[in-house]
């Protein structure tokens, strides 16, 4: 480098051109960086940009898996607060059903009872303790669900007798009732025990 100034220095016969002598620096200057230079930063910095562009390509795969993973977590624990409400609510029916066999008990006791003159004091018991139990039962939703008269329902009723009635009115119409029904909410609980009315066809003449 410090020759080719020295010689456009020397060049007395020669017109100086400073435009000529910048480009030739330049290039003297470009050639001696060291290990490639600016070719060489260029390649790193294209190589950084591509591990960039990769690395956010795994975010962005880690965060879609991380949110599945996150909506597969929460339905499971929606299906398994579901599994336990439900089962909750079924051995909850069945305990309280439990208890209407001890109703009807006290049912057939004051019916008893009230066949005796001198058993007044008994069937007042009797009743107040079937009171207070239907009253507790009240209290968890059931409720008694009358039976006597109602068009026979086969979510309601359980028919356990059939009855020929002359009227065609009562056809297909409770007209007594052997176990009494219970509803829960607006779900039977158990079924009334029901005679169902059935009109005869005339004689064939």
């Amino acid at each position: 480098m410090c020759e080719a100034v020295r010689d456009m220095a020397e060049a007395d016969d020669s017109e100086f051109d400073a435009v000529a002598a910048a480009k030739e620096l330049d290039d003297l200057l470009a050639g001696a960086a060291p290990d490639g230079g600016i070719a060489d930063l260029e390649a790193e910095i294209l190589e950084l940009n591509a591990a960039l562009k990769k690395k956010d390509a795994e975010l962005a795969r880690a965060n879609q898996r991380a949110d599945q993973a996150h909506a597969e977590i929460d339905a499971a624990t929606r299906r398994i607060a579901s599994a336990s409400a439900k089962e909750l609510e079924q051995r909850t029916r069945k305990l309280l059903e439990g208890f209407l066999p001890v109703v009807d008990d006290l049912e057939r006791g004051i019916a008893a009872a009230r066949k005796h003159a001198e058993s007044a004091d008994v069937v007042e018991g009797l009743e107040l303790v079937r009171r207070s139990m239907l009253a507790r039962l009240g209290q968890f939703g059931v409720v008694h669900a009358p039976a006597l008269g109602q068009p026979f329902d086969p979510v309601r009723h359980e028919a356990i007798a059939l009855v020929p009635v002359t009227d065609p009115a009562r056809d297909g119409t409770v007209i007594d009732v052997m176990r009494e029904g219970y509803l829960i909410g607006d779900e039977t609980l158990r079924p009334a025990g029901v005679a169902v009315g059935k009109a005869m066809r005339p004689a064939a003449t």
